[in-house]
């Protein structure tokens, strides 16, 4: 048995349907966005993402997954990521300002060691448990 519950037909309507097997799916204007079996979701169209301009000092993926940071003194960044989260931080000043980090294990080929930043770079932040991870992508123009 289908069930499907048309949402809001003024703007092409909104479609979820579901089975006996436990499959969820969600269309929009006759195009199924995504689909949810068991305890897999799959997209079945791009993700966009929240970018997020950060004018305090802390990760918060709330504001959104990719944030960006400019800086005009040196800075004291503070977690506020929960497990499972990330955040894509670009930093533009990292050489002519201090970033301080909050305590995390970063990950890089060196061992555990907090990056030196450039002009513009980009940093990768993802909590597992209660443990906060970083890593350094690279500097951007």
């Amino acid at each position: 048995m289908t069930t499907t519950i048309n949402a809001d037909t003024s703007v092409g309507g909104a479609i979820v349907t579901g089975d006996t097997s436990g499959q969820l799916g969600l269309q929009a204007d006759g195009t199924t966005l995504l689909t949810v079996a068991g305890d897999a979701v799959t997209f079945e169209k791009s993700v966009v993402e929240t970018v997020y301009n950060l004018t305090g000092t802390a990760l918060d993926p709330a504001n959104g997954t990719i944030q960006t940071k400019t800086l005009s003194a040196p800075v004291t960044l503070t977690d506020s990521l929960s497990s499972g989260e990330s955040i894509v931080l670009m930093i533009n000043g990292g050489v002519t300002y201090n970033v301080l980090f909050p305590t995390m294990t970063w990950v890089t080929s060196s061992g555990n060691a907090t990056p030196i930043l450039t002009a513009n770079d980009t940093v990768v932040f993802w909590k597992i448990s209660t443990t906060l991870y970083g890593a350094y992508v690279g500097s951007y123009t």
